[in-house]
């Protein structure tokens, strides 16, 4: 099997990254011809597998996301011979990866976050590319398989762009709970609680995402303010990403102390063990990596129904589901029940158990299958070409 990988660039802090440095060593491993089409790579597998560059200007991003699509294209034309596994929006892609999401569905659940500027969002030039690309893509009778990281994302494809549910598998991301001793929790708490200035005795709630007003910042900061309300003051949110706070902190009000901005942190697992729950209110993801993260660090994790990671989380039992990513008073009720260590060992317990059940493993050895699968369609189509004479 000869199988080319497509992404933009490697990123330490990209989930979508990781997973595909993963799985090209996976493929090295199991006999496979491996390739990484991108701009730049330097991820662990770059001296394992070779990695082919396609050169695009870094600025304007959507001119950069066209001519990158155009550049992977082009390759794959002249590599017949090559099973196209993409992780970005490429028309002609054989088995695209849909970690990223929807995009139209994106724009149409952000509406309420700009209610009465969202209309734009259409012109932009950075989201109709996407559009353009997303259509192009779905589209696109080279394509034979799609794998969603959710039941959700699948239903989102079949619904928008009319693909047959039984070419889209869904494999949920996987984690390396090895990463996560538990043994460390207690260690890692009392660094976290030195490191920002937190008594003993304060309940450290945790947030890891960038794109803040997306993935529920907002919707946190009202909730730090109306649990202080109530007089709750025995807590602290550490909130990791880049992202501009201070409209956070005027949302938060009196509450504003309570939230700790960090920035991009590199290697936040000890964050993960040292905290005590884990707060994620999306607006839309297709499937947090955080979350699954924070439920091998043993954190119950409060996240809305909008987040594929979802599916693998049991209401009351390993975290909390909010239907509504904008209601900060029902997940201020959450927050409040989150404050009883009782609860959080209870329900932390069993938020390693799902986290043990999803290893990176199984979600590698899932996505072999979907590529083996997807080679096995091109194999069993060019037999059946007219040969030439």
């Amino acid at each position: 099997m000869k199988v080319a990988l497509a992404r933009y660039r490697y990123s330490a802090y990209g989930g979508a990254e990781r997973y595909m440095d993963t799985l090209s060593a996976a493929l090295s491993d199991a006999g496979a011809d491996v390739r990484i089409l991108c701009a730049t790579w330097d991820g662990s597998s770059a001296g394992k597998v070779a990695v082919e560059r396609i050169a695009v200007p870094s600025r304007p991003v959507p001119l950069r996301i066209l001519l990158f699509a155009r550049g992977v294209m082009e390759w794959a034309t002249d590599h017949p011979d090559w099973l196209l596994f993409s992780l970005e929006r490429v028309p002609g892609a054989e088995v695209y990866r849909a970690g990223d999401g929807v995009h139209a569905e994106w724009l149409q659940r952000k509406r309420p976050l700009r209610p009465g500027s969202w209309p734009l969002d259409y012109l932009r030039p950075l989201n109709l590319v996407y559009l353009h690309l997303e259509q192009a893509m779905f589209g696109s009778p080279a394509l034979r398989f799609v794998i969603a990281n959710s039941n959700r994302g699948r239903e989102e494809i079949v619904r928008r762009f009319g693909l047959p549910a039984e070419t889209i598998r869904v494999v949920h991301n996987g984690i390396d709970v090895a990463r996560f001793p538990l043994d460390r929790k207690a260690d890692a708490g009392s660094r976290l609680r030195k490191r920002f200035g937190i008594p003993d005795g304060e309940t450290v709630f945790l947030f890891v995402g960038s794109g803040f007003a997306r993935k529920g910042v907002g919707t946190t900061a009202r909730a730090a303010r109306l649990l202080a309300e109530r007089g709750c003051t025995a807590f602290r949110i550490v909130l990791v990403g880049k992202g501009d706070p201070s409209t956070y902190v005027r949302s938060a009000g009196p509450a504003s102390g309570r939230l700790l901005f960090t920035g991009p942190v590199a290697g936040a697992d000890d964050l993960f063990l040292g905290a005590d729950a884990f707060l994620f209110p999306t607006v839309y993801e297709p499937f947090s990596n955080a979350c699954l993260e924070a439920m091998a660090a043993g954190l119950p994790v409060v996240t809305t129904t909008v987040n594929g990671a979802s599916e693998v989380l049991r209401e009351g039992e390993s975290g909390f589901l909010l239907e509504d990513p904008l209601d900060a008073a029902v997940l201020t009720d959450r927050m409040e029940r989150l404050l009883s260590p009782d609860v959080r060992k209870r329900m932390g317990e069993q938020a390693r158990r799902v986290a043990e059940a999803h290893s990176v493993e199984r979600n590698t050895r899932e996505t072999l299958e979907v590529l083996g699968q997807a080679w096995r369609v091109r194999s069993r189509a060019i037999s059946v070409l007219p040969q030439p004479e």
